[in-house]
Formats: C-alpha cells, sequence, structure tokens
C-alpha cells in the first residue's frame, strides 16, 4: 500500500514538472505579429478579445498572463518585417513599446462606405478597394458601420489596423447605446434603429430637427404608408447626389421609399451620436410630413393638406427671392 502511495507521488511530481514545463514552453513561443497592433485602454480580456480580432497570434487564456495594464489611451505599436517576440515578453511589456505618432482623420456625417473609403484612401494611399474588402470582414452592417467623427490613426497604417479600430470603437458606442435604450445588443435588431438613424442623418444637421423627423418615420411606418423620402435614394454610389423624378421612377432598388413600404435594406452612410439617439427616441408629435423651406429648415405638418398648404408658402416666397434678386440685377 505505502508503495502504491509512493508511485502516486511520483506520477504526481512528474506531472506537475511537465506542466511547469509546457507552460514555460507556451509562454516563451517566438510570435510575429501583424505589423500595426493597437492595445485598447481595456480589461485583460477585452484587450485579448481585440488583439485576437486584429489577427495576432493569441489566444482567450492569454488574457491571464496580461500584469498591470495602465493605459491612458489606445497604444498604437508597429513591428519589423521580419521581428518575433515571444507570448510572455509581449504580454509584460506593454509599457516598454515605443508609442506611434497618431494623426486625425476624419468620418463625416452623411458618408457612404464608397465615400468613407476614397476619402481614407486619398489620406493613407491605402487601396479603396482593400478598405471595403476589409471593413466586410470586421463590420455586421452593410453600411454605416462606422460612426462619424475625428479618429486619431498612426501614419502608415494598414486596413486592417484602420478598420478594426474604427469598427471596434464604434461597435463599443453601439454597444453603449443599445443597453440604455434596449437593455442589450443585438446587431441585427440594431441595424433597424441604425437604418432610422442614417436616413435622419441625411435628411438634417440640425439637432433639434432630428427627433421630429424621427417621429414622422416611425409614424408612417405605423400607419403603413410609404416613407417616400428622397434620403433613402442617397445610398452607396449615389451618395450625396441630387434625387431627380427620373431617380425616383426609375431605381428599382428597395431603397426607394417611394415605390416600396418600410425601411431600405442597410444603412445609408455614417452617423453621428446624436443622429442614433433620435432613431431611439422620436419625438411625441402626429407629423407625417416635412419639407425643406428657403432657408434650410424643415417645416413640419400632420395632414397631406398642411403639407400642400407649406409647399405652396415656400414656392410664394422663393418667387418673391428670386424675384428681388432680379430686381436687384437690373438696377445695378
Amino acid at each position: 500500500m505505502a508503495v502504491k502511495k509512493g508511485w502516486i507521488g511520483v506520477i504526481l511530481l512528474l506531472n506537475v514538472v511537465l506542466a511547469y514545463f509546457l507552460f514555460n514552453s507556451y509562454l516563451d513561443e517566438p510570435l510575429k505579429f501583424p505589423k500595426l497592433i493597437y492595445i485598447p485602454k481595456k480589461s485583460s480580456s477585452e484587450i485579448v478579445e481585440s488583439l485576437i480580432r486584429q489577427k495576432a497570434p493569441l489566444l482567450p487564456i492569454d488574457s491571464f498572463f496580461i500584469k498591470d495594464v495602465n493605459l491612458s489611451n489606445t497604444l498604437w505599436i508597429r513591428f519589423d518585417k521580419n521581428s518575433t517576440i515571444t507570448r510572455r515578453e509581449f504580454l509584460n511589456s506593454f509599457d516598454s513599446f515605443k508609442p506611434q505618432k497618431t494623426r486625425r482623420l476624419v468620418v463625416y456625417s452623411g458618408d457612404s462606405l464608397l465615400d468613407f473609403a476614397r476619402e481614407i484612401s486619398y489620406n493613407t494611399a491605402i487601396p479603396k478597394k482593400s478598405l471595403i474588402k476589409t471593413y466586410y470582414e470586421f463590420s455586421p452592417y452593410e453600411d454605416g458601420g462606422i460612426l462619424a467623427g475625428f479618429y486619431k490613426i498612426p501614419y502608415r497604417a494598414t486596413a486592417v489596423s484602420i478598420i478594426s479600430y474604427m469598427t471596434e470603437y464604434s461597435e463599443d458606442k453601439f454597444k453603449e447605446i443599445a443597453q440604455k435604450f434596449l437593455g442589450k445588443y443585438d446587431p441585427k435588431e440594431f441595424k433597424k434603429y441604425l437604418i432610422i438613424a442614417s436616413i435622419i442623418q441625411k435628411e438634417t444637421w440640425r439637432e433639434e430637427e432630428k427627433p421630429l423627423i424621427s417621429a414622422v418615420i416611425y409614424n408612417r411606418l405605423d400607419k403603413d404608408i410609404k416613407l417616400q423620402l428622397d434620403a433613402t435614394l442617397n445610398y452607396g454610389k449615389y451618395s450625396h447626389k441630387r434625387v431627380t423624378p427620373w431617380r425616383i421612377r426609375h431605381d428599382k432598388s428597395h431603397f426607394n421609399t417611394y415605390k416600396y413600404k418600410g425601411l431600405p435594406p442597410a444603412p445609408l452612410g455614417s452617423v453621428n451620436i446624436s443622429s442614433l439617439e433620435a432613431a431611439f427616441k422620436p419625438a411625441r408629435v402626429d407629423y407625417l410630413y416635412f419639407v425643406r423651406d428657403v432657408f434650410g429648415k424643415h417645416i413640419f405638418a400632420s395632414t397631406y393638406a398642411e403639407h400642400l398648404a407649406n409647399i405652396t408658402r415656400i414656392k410664394v416666397l422663393r418667387a418673391k427671392i428670386r424675384k428681388f434678386k432680379n430686381y436687384l440685377k437690373k438696377s445695378r
């Protein structure tokens, strides 16, 4: 019996020695990282999750080996093309990496994915097709998955580093807003609100009008009325293009809300936080119509008769302004 216990002790000791050897071999494994990555200001598990998303050669268990992460901001790290670093060195030495200089890139409100790719490509020399392809790898949304705003990006960035950072930042904000209004974040459910926010964003830049336009959208959806909004035809390659009567008649896509009921099939472009919040919190009004006046503001109406009266007043005022301008020209 004593002999048997002795063998058990030996086996246990051998297992401990083997585990120690394997543990150290795992930590001392040389790894090759993408040439540019970022370390977000988050918890250890979220950092590793982000790094895996950036195609870093890590595993979820690596979060247990990260020590004392005290970042004041996102840390960008650049690696030489053929250099390697052990898992242990990487996970325990964030503070030793030389931070990369960053510059500001802008994502404009209302820009479609194509607009975004053109702008970022112009500023970084990264091919437009590469940016679009990478976006589809990282975002669950066909468009609008990157919030409008300013982003600090290193020089000589890559498509993966830029898109991963921007979409992760945007998803974090989406989660905060969804948690606030819905109690949870589900991209499939959230997409509806992102679509509505993108319509609001295309229709106005005036903060006070956003909840009112949101109300019009919801009121028309509730009454099963076509939205009939020009903004929904500003999708993809038609972003920021004037919507003509010809487009309204001939565009056969489901973005044409003059032809089809309901929301368009995808967001129209990037939105800001206020447009998203308006999509979740429309004004409590019964408006069904709105029209832009000669000063760029919108006039709202609850009935079609009121809407027609508003249009007539705007046409009369526009004619008077045109007449006055012609008078000034002749009098010079």
